[in-house]
């Protein structure tokens, strides 16, 4: 090992020192290696010289000290020039500085306790004035693959001023498992390159900080990637990674048992510790159960997925923030979108379940759907759904409502069921409250809107049947508005009695239970009431049509 090396000041001022080394060279079993370097006057703006040529054997290097807790491999040559102003390269001068030469790696091996292995068979950079250039490099960490080409520039100013780092990069790979890079508290092992300029985030943190001063162009194409419980497949696009935030330009990949396309933005410009993420998700055939197994957010504010037993398309839009794990703060969580499905299988879901045992329509708790489409936004991290239609056979569920992040579920429904198992009066729509959580809901009839109903279902029955009284040749209107009263009387009757029947029948289904007995006989009383009022106004406009009769007749038109 030889060393020669001069340090000089006349004293004044820094800028003074000159620092000359020539040369710093070695010799270890064979392989030479040789370094100098010349750094004048201003230290401020110093006009250097460096150059390096020779060879590295690092599997040597523990014959000559101790690596603790290392193993390390592999060749290094280097044959390389750099000189010139360091103001050159913030202005840009490249024609002034000379930066020739290239650093050659061959079969790399590093291991270290505690860390995955890494591993590089071969790779070279190649230096320009204006550029560095990485040739197709495969880098091995642990069971992980990257393969990447690269062009950098400004990566001298970047080095030595950390001013911002240009680059187009293409980057490829079998199988990347992110969490490989997470400790279980989600501390990241291997950090993105760091912002020399700003304090990246804490290391108390899993949050992917996005560096300010590099400005990347990516062309990603990778064939499996793991992130927690996700498994992506076939990614491939657009990333421009700059000012702290990523670009995603129709980010394809395979995933949730379908294929999403995804355009948006990740951010930690305005917050290290809060990323910002708005994005855009195109969604074709993703299974309801595997979205729910692979996605806390699902599992969080959709366990209704567990259950489902089919798939889904359709797109998102979501804005919001992120926490130390990357996982969305749901109170800034705002966004819309639409689902559609096809043939699905709703069967052990409790709310249906609910539903089911409050309508003693037992059907509903197995069904298939042949299509379905909900249409949803999403304000502050509650989802609020648009009333959609849920169609089994020649019956339909009509829902609408909002859940929330605690589970809670506040919904309104309109079960439409076929005339033939109707129960008043052709009434065969029922309405229902639909409350309490996902796991645990409490589903109510409406009783006062379905004794208004059955009273409306009623009074139209008895007007038909007056229109079919008018149909009969009576010789005048005297008649016929005698006939419009005895019709209305008779269809009033039918609609009281209905409803007592009614009101009796509820009270027998409640049993035993004074308290299911109660609100039976409220809910029957309703029923009453309200056909008692459609009667009384069923003859009052049978009075009140008569009597038009009567007036037209005097004025000598023709009734038919």
């Amino acid at each position: 090992i030889n060393i020669s090396a001069s340090v000089k000041n006349p004293g004044g001022t820094l800028d003074a020192t000159e620092v000359n080394i020539n040369p710093f060279s070695l010799n270890m079993l064979g392989n030479a290696f040789t370094a100098t370097a010349q750094i004048k006057t201003p230290i401020s703006d110093p006009d250097f010289n460096l150059t390096a040529n020779g060879t590295l054997d690092l599997g040597q290097i523990k014959n000559v000290y101790p690596l603790e807790e290392m193993s390390l491999n592999g060749v290094v040559k280097a044959d390389m020039n750099l000189s010139g102003r360091l103001s050159y390269i913030d202005k840009e001068m490249y024609d002034k500085f000379n930066a020739t030469g290239s650093i050659n790696l061959r079969n790399m091996i590093l291991k270290m306790k505690d860390m995955p292995d890494i591993s590089i068979e071969k790779s070279t950079f190649a230096f320009t004035p204006k550029y560095l250039n990485l040739n197709e490099t495969t880098v091995h960490i642990g069971n992980n693959d990257l393969t990447t080409d690269c062009r950098f520039e400004n990566y001298m100013a970047f080095a030595l001023k950390g001013k911002t780092l240009k680059g187009q990069l293409n980057v490829q790979s079998n199988h990347f498992n992110l969490n490989d890079f997470m400790t279980a508290e989600g501390d990241t092992v291997i950090a993105a390159v760091a912002d020399t300029t700003t304090t990246t985030a804490s290391e108390a943190t899993g949050v992917i900080v996005v560096p300010r001063n590099i400005d990347f162009n990516m062309n990603v194409d990778m064939a499996e990637i793991l992130f927690d419980k996700i498994v992506i497949k076939n990614l491939d696009g657009k990333l421009l990674v700059k000012d702290g935030t990523v670009d995603m330009k129709n980010l394809s990949m395979n995933t949730l048992g379908g294929s999403v396309v995804m355009n948006g933005a990740y951010s930690t410009a305005q917050s290290e510790i809060h990323p910002a993420l708005n994005a855009s998700f195109a969604m074709n055939s993703l299974s309801f159960a595997q979205t729910f197994k692979e996605l806390d957010m699902v599992q969080k504010m959709a366990p209704i997925f567990e259950n489902l037993k089919g798939n889904f398309s359709g797109k998102m839009q979501i804005d919001t923030q992120l926490d130390s794990v990357m996982s969305p703060i749901f109170t800034t969580t705002n966004g819309s979108g639409s689902l559609s499905t096809k043939n699905l299988n709703l069967s052990g879901v409790p709310v249906l379940d609910k539903i089911a045992d409050a309508t003693k329509y037992t059907a509903l708790k197995n069904i298939s759907v042949k299509d379905m489409q909900i249409d949803f936004t999403i304000k502050e991290g509650r989802v609020n759904t648009k009333p959609f239609d849920i169609k089994m056979g020649n019956m339909n569920l009509n829902l609408s409502g909002s859940t929330g992040l605690d589970q809670t579920i506040n919904y309104t429904g309109k079960l439409k069921l076929p005339e033939s198992v109707g129960s008043i009066a052709a009434l065969t729509t029922i309405d229902l409250k639909i409350g309490g959580t996902f796991t645990s809901p409490k589903v109510s009839v409406d009783t006062k809107s379905m004794a208004k109903q059955a009273a409306s279902a009623a009074t139209n029955k008895a007007l038909e049947a007056v229109g079919e009284k008018l149909g009969i040749d009576l010789s005048n209107a005297e008649k016929q508005k005698e006939a419009l009263l005895n019709a209305a009387k008779q269809a009033a009757e039918r609609l009281v009695q209905e409803a007592e029947k009614q009101k009796v029948n509820l009270v027998n289904k409640a049993g035993d239970n004074a308290l299911k007995k109660l609100a039976a006989e409220k809910a029957g009383d309703a029923v009453a009431n309200e056909a008692k009022k459609q009667a009384d106004r069923l003859i009052e406009e049978a009075e009140e049509k008569g009597n038009a009769l009567i007036e037209k007749a005097k004025n000598g038109e023709t009734n038919k």
